[in-house]
């Protein structure tokens, strides 16, 4: 987030100009820069000396969080946000890493840090967002922190870092950044969306989202009005675009196909107002972006984005309907390249493992790994970081991926089984007839080596054209394991867009069962 002397700035500039809106709460910059300083008093007098002044947190979107980062930017103490989500050995792991002095929590998550074990949890301070403490030792309220007397002079920054949670089940890795990218960021943010002082950003997603809080905090740094809502509900976000005027927006995917699915987005075409709307867009398909376009109009933009590479590559609303779904180019400041398996750059329209080059390039994982190549893609030389996908690029230097491989420093390729299950994923989010799909593959007891694809029909009652339109896809591009298609009314996405694949199966994977057996049964008593 910004830092106090940047809010200041604009506060001396236009003091009654509103800074950040949640819910009833509205702060002008001059209110925002008030809280902002108290609340950085009350920190710094906190803080633990003679260990690395590192902070987490875990909350939902919420003004008392942007307080809380703009402290910390203040302060020069990294602010790293935990998925609440998350299982407590995930959890535990993570906060290992880290060794965070400080984390800022809400009440309703307070009770996930119970479990977390790790060798200095006992001395962290805990900052609770919202509710009263309970008299716990090292435990203070947002409000107790913001009776400080302000800061007469700002502190010197303790350090210049700043890091990332990579996912990867028990055990997430950590991806740090020790260089000062973030004027970067806002620069090439600002050429490439032409965000100024006029926009009314909108955030519904949640802020340990990479993509979120680099947006969110750029738009603050210009000076921009925030709208946050942590709610992703469609009614809300409909009525906050249009009450609030709002020109940019950070969705999650699955708010937005809420949003765009619900009748009250239809009046938000007519706007003259909102002209920008980025999501992650790896898992978005053919129904969500021509939908988007008719409601919302041409906004919506489509990010490529990896906490190990940032957010590295765009299809922009004009591109979405003249490419398939999963393409898109680098974004400024990051450059892309497809190697091979020796890590050289191929020519184009060969496909090969993707890597991306930039200055939001990490600068390697928390533990010490530094998996990178040094490759002259043309650009001379620069240093890339392999990322898990297979793609094509084309002459003009649009990517389209093509497939997935596993690890980061082997470079092995795919076998054409999972290149061809890939394809067909692909093939299904390019077609009209369906809002939404899942292509897993799985290895169970009651359905043996198997595909399962799950749905959403683009309308109701139109549920037997996307099963026809599925099972012939299947059929064709992967002919050797058997495909259970079958219609569901949600697909579950993290906030990253992720599709949370244990939670779909559990739900769909007993009814296919059934259907197994009722045919059986079926087909036994007409055999008899």
């Amino acid at each position: 987030m910004i830092k106090l002397d940047d809010i200041r700035r604009h506060a001396a500039h236009r003091p009654d100009r509103t800074a950040i809106v949640d819910g009833e709460v509205r702060l002008s910059w001059a209110r925002f820069a008030d809280v902002v300083d108290q609340f950085t008093a009350g920190l710094a007098e906190c803080l633990p000396a003679g260990r690395p002044a590192r902070a987490v947190f875990l909350s939902a979107t919420r003004w008392e969080l942007a307080v809380a980062m703009s402290a910390c930017a203040t302060l020069g103490v990294s602010c790293t946000g935990l998925d609440p989500a998350a299982d407590p050995a995930a959890l535990t792991h993570t906060l290992d890493q880290l060794d965070p002095v400080v984390v800022f929590v809400e009440r309703r998550h307070a009770h996930l840090l119970g479990p977390c074990v790790w060798p200095a949890g006992a001395d962290i301070l805990r900052v609770l967002l919202d509710g009263r403490a309970e008299d716990e030792p090292h435990e203070h309220t947002f409000g107790e922190l913001m009776e400080t007397e302000p800061l007469r002079t700002l502190p010197a920054p303790l350090h210049q870092e700043s890091f990332t949670v990579v996912p990867n089940g028990p055990t997430p890795r950590v991806a740090s950044r020790h260089t000062a990218s973030e004027g970067r960021q806002l620069i090439d943010l600002v050429d490439e969306f032409g965000f100024d002082s006029s926009d009314t950003h909108l955030v519904s997603a949640p802020l340990w989202q990479p993509l979120a809080q680099g947006l969110t905090r750029t738009l603050l740094a210009v000076g921009a009005t925030v709208v946050l809502d942590a709610s992703g509900h469609a009614p809300a976000l409909a009525a906050l675009m249009a009450d609030e005027h709002v020109t940019t927006a950070v969705l999650t995917p699955a708010a937005l196909t809420r949003l765009i699915a619900h009748p009250a987005s239809a009046a938000l075409a007519g706007s003259d107002s909102l002209r920008c709307v980025v999501t992650p867009g790896r898992h978005l398909g053919r129904w969500a972006v021509n939908t988007a376009w008719e409601r919302l109009g041409p906004v919506l933009h489509l990010a490529y984005t990896t906490a190990e590479t940032g957010f590295s590559a765009i299809i922009t609303p004009e591109e979405s309907h003249v490419v398939r779904m999963r393409s898109g180019r680098a974004i400024l400041g990051s450059s892309v390249a497809v190697l091979d398996d020796a890590g050289h750059p191929v020519p184009a329209g060969t496909p090969g493992r993707v890597a991306f080059a930039g200055h939001q390039l990490m600068d390697g994982y928390l533990d010490g790994d530094k998996p990178f190549v040094v490759v002259d893609a043309g650009e001379g030389e620069q240093r890339y970081f392999v990322t898990g996908d297979r793609g094509i690029l084309d002459e003009r230097g649009r990517l389209s991926l093509t497939g997935r491989t596993s690890g980061i420093t082997t470079l092995a390729r795919d076998s054409a089984e999972d290149t061809a299950l890939f394809r067909l994923e692909s093939d299904l989010l390019n077609l009209p007839c369906l809002r939404d799909t899942a292509v897993m593959r799985v290895s169970l007891p009651t359905l043996g080596d198997a595909l399962v694809v799950p749905f959403i029909a683009v309308a109701v009652g139109r549920e037997a054209t996307g099963y026809r339109a599925l099972t012939s896809a299947c059929a064709r591009r992967v002919p050797s394991i058997p495909a259970h298609v079958i219609a569901v009314d949600s697909i579950p996405y993290s906030p990253t867009g992720r599709i949370k694949a244990a939670e779909l199966l559990e739900a769909v994977v007993p009814i296919i069962a059934l259907n197994l057996q009722l045919e059986q049964s079926m087909q036994e008593e007409i055999s008899a």
